[in-house]
């Protein structure tokens, strides 16, 4: 009956171990949004924030270089950012600054209904060096490539910061997933949400500079 009861209190620990972890990762009650004073963007640019609204969100562009200062999260596009067919799409996203726990950041493509419901597919990385790929399907992701560690990828450095350049190509019947120039990833078109608008996915509590946009 101790034994019993051991082994019980375990699994309640245990449990409550991973839901904590859980809820950190998606910017629960041990991680909330932090307060930011934003909502006017360039022009052309949409957000989708995971949580609230986009007043909750600081996206500023300089030149060529977009600034990110995020409460929740949010996906970002332009209504006249689309690709279909064979392309590529690049762009190196540089981490300013050490986030509490690993979140990630990346790109979008294939953006559809991007309202309540949308579709699309992101491709992330996160401090450890570590990328991700997920369709976005109504209202959650589905994953095609679990956080996977791949050294192309440089990872967060004593300062807290981390540059990587990120590439998406669509090549007939071939999506290639590109860090730093090399490969780390390859999936069948009919896996990916490919055709359609591509902009960025920024994790919450983040600041992030883009650059280098190639489409």
């Amino acid at each position: 009956m101790i034994n019993h009861f051991h082994k019980l209190r375990t699994l309640v620990l245990m449990f409550a171990l991973v839901s904590a972890v859980a809820s950190a990762q998606e910017g629960g009650k041990n991680d909330p949004d932090r307060a930011v004073t934003g909502g006017q963007f360039p022009a052309g640019w949409n957000v989708r924030p995971d949580r609230g609204t986009p007043a909750g969100i600081k996206f500023s562009q300089a030149g060529d270089v977009y600034h990110f200062q995020m409460g929740s999260a949010g996906t970002f596009y332009r209504n006249d950012w689309i690709k279909s067919g064979n392309y590529t799409y690049s762009a190196r996203l540089t981490q300013l600054q050490r986030p509490s726990h690993p979140i990630s950041y990346g790109l979008v493509i294939g953006g559809t209904n991007m309202g309540p419901t949308p579709t699309y597919t992101y491709f992330l990385v996160r401090n450890q060096g570590e990328y991700f790929i997920a369709n976005w399907e109504g209202s959650g992701p589905k994953t095609v490539v679990d956080w996977t560690a791949n050294p192309a990828i440089v990872k967060q450095g004593a300062d807290g910061k981390q540059t990587n350049t990120l590439g998406i190509q669509v090549q007939g019947d071939n999506v290639i997933f590109t860090v730093n120039g090399m490969e780390v990833a390859r999936q069948p078109k009919s896996k990916i949400h490919a055709d359609g608008q591509i902009g960025f996915r920024i994790g919450h509590n983040l600041d992030v500079d883009v650059d280098q946009v190639k489409r």
